[in-house]
C-alpha cells in the first residue's frame, strides 16, 4: 500500500509530463503500482484480506470461557485440552494467538533458577484456594529434580493436618528427600535465629516428625522465588484444575468443598505429573521413575494394633510392623522377622 503522499506525487509527475517508467524511477516504485495509481480517481485504502481458521467454530466456546472464568484467567493449555476433546484438530500456538488478542499478556518476571541434585530437595507450602467461612486449602509438595508433584486439599491447616499431608505426599512418592524447603509457617517454625544466624526455633511437633527422615530448611523472608517451583505448580493448580472445574460447574447448583477438588484431583494430577515441564523440557513422571526415585529415603508408614491384637498386647511391647508397598515376598517375610524378634 502507498502512502497519500506518494499517489499525490505520482499523478502531479504526470500531470508535468513524467512517463511511467521516470515517475517509477523517481519514487522508487514499480511501473506497475504507478500504472495502477494513476488510473484511479482517489486512494484505495488496502483491504485486508480475511482468512479462515480452524478455530473459527470454537471461538465463540473460547470467548464464553474467557468471560465466565473473569477476574481470573484460564491458560491456554486448558482451553486446548476442552476444544479438542469437541473435534478440534489445530495447535496450541493458534489457541495462544487469539487469546492474545483477548487478555493482554502478562509481564514476566526474570527469575534465576537453582537447579539441585536428585532426592536432595522438595519444596512444601500452603495454598489458599478460597478463603472466607468455608475455606479450601492446598497441601503441595514439590521435588526438586524431577519436579513431581504431590496436592491434597483440606478446610484447615492444623498442625495435625500438615503432617499428615506430609505422610500422603511421602506414600505418593514412595520416598522422602533429604531436606524440604518451607516458607515461615507458624506449623514450621516458631521463631528464626532464635539460637543465632541461621539456628532457627522449629515447632516441637513437626521438629520430632521430620527427626530422622528428613532437614527443614527456611526460605529467606519475603522471597518467595526461594521455593519458586511450588509457588509456580500452586498458580498452576489454580489455573488448570481449580479455576476450569469451578467454571464448569457454575450454576450447577454442586458445593464446591475440599472432598469434592479431591475426587476431581488424581486424573488431572497424573497429567499434570507427565506433562511436558516447561523448565526442564521433560516429563516430570519420566524423570522421577528414571533418576529420583531411587535417590529418596524409603518411606515407611508404621501400622498400629488394631482389635483384639492390641488387648493382647501391653503398651511397653506393642508391635510397631513397618508396611511398605511393595509385592516382594522377601520384603514381607522380613517384616515379619522383625515382628517376631519385638515380641
Amino acid at each position: 500500500m502507498i502512502s497519500k503522499e506518494e499517489y499525490v506525487m505520482i499523478h502531479t509527475l504526470k500531470s508535468q509530463g513524467y512517463s511511467i517508467r521516470a515517475i517509477a524511477r523517481i519514487i522508487g516504485l514499480d511501473r506497475r503500482t504507478v500504472s495502477k495509481r494513476l488510473k484511479e480517481a482517489s486512494l484505495k485504502g488496502y483491504r485486508r484480506r480475511e482468512f479462515s481458521s480452524k478455530l473459527d467454530p470454537f471461538k465463540p466456546y473460547i470467548d464464553k470461557r474467557v468471560k465466565e472464568a473473569l477476574p481470573d484467567v484460564l491458560p491456554a493449555t486448558v482451553l486446548h485440552e476442552e476444544i479438542v476433546r469437541q473435534g478440534f484438530d489445530g495447535s496450541l500456538r493458534i489457541v495462544q494467538r487469539y487469546l492474545r488478542t483477548l487478555t493482554p499478556s502478562p509481564v514476566s518476571e526474570s527469575i534465576v533458577r537453582f537447579e539441585t541434585a536428585p532426592g536432595y530437595q522438595a519444596q512444601a507450602d500452603w495454598t489458599v484456594i478460597r478463603g472466607g467461612k468455608e475455606p479450601i486449602y492446598g497441601f503441595v509438595m514439590v521435588l526438586g529434580y524431577s519436579r513431581m508433584a504431590f496436592v491434597h486439599f483440606t478446610d484447615n491447616m492444623r498442625q495435625s493436618t500438615w503432617l499428615d499431608c506430609h505422610e500422603k505426599a511421602f506414600s505418593y512418592f514412595g520416598g522422602v528427600p533429604e531436606t524440604i524447603l518451607y516458607d515461615n509457617l507458624k506449623s514450621v517454625v516458631v521463631q528464626r535465629n532464635k539460637y543465632g544466624k541461621g539456628l532457627h526455633g522449629f515447632n516441637d511437633a513437626f521438629l520430632d516428625f521430620s527427626k530422622g527422615w528428613f532437614t527443614p530448611k527456611l526460605c529467606r523472608p519475603y522471597r518467595a522465588q526461594t521455593k519458586g517451583k511450588v509457588e509456580r505448580f500452586n498458580r498452576y493448580l489454580k489455573e488448570s484444575f481449580y479455576i476450569p472445574l469451578k467454571t464448569s460447574l457454575k450454576g450447577s447448583g454442586i458445593t464446591m468443598d475440599a472432598c469434592l477438588l479431591n475426587s476431581h484431583l488424581h486424573r488431572w494430577l497424573e497429567r499434570a505429573n507427565r506433562r511436558i515441564h516447561a523448565t526442564t523440557k521433560t516429563r516430570p513422571f519420566e524423570r522421577f521413575i528414571q533418576e529420583e526415585r531411587s535417590r529418596l529415603k524409603p518411606w515407611h508408614t508404621p501400622m498400629q494394633p488394631t482389635g483384639e491384637l492390641s488387648h493382647s498386647l501391653s503398651t511397653r511391647h506393642a508391635v510397631h510392623a513397618m508396611v511398605t508397598y511393595t509385592t516382594k515376598l522377601e520384603d514381607y517375610e522380613q517384616i515379619l522377622e522383625r515382628t517376631h524378634a519385638c515380641a
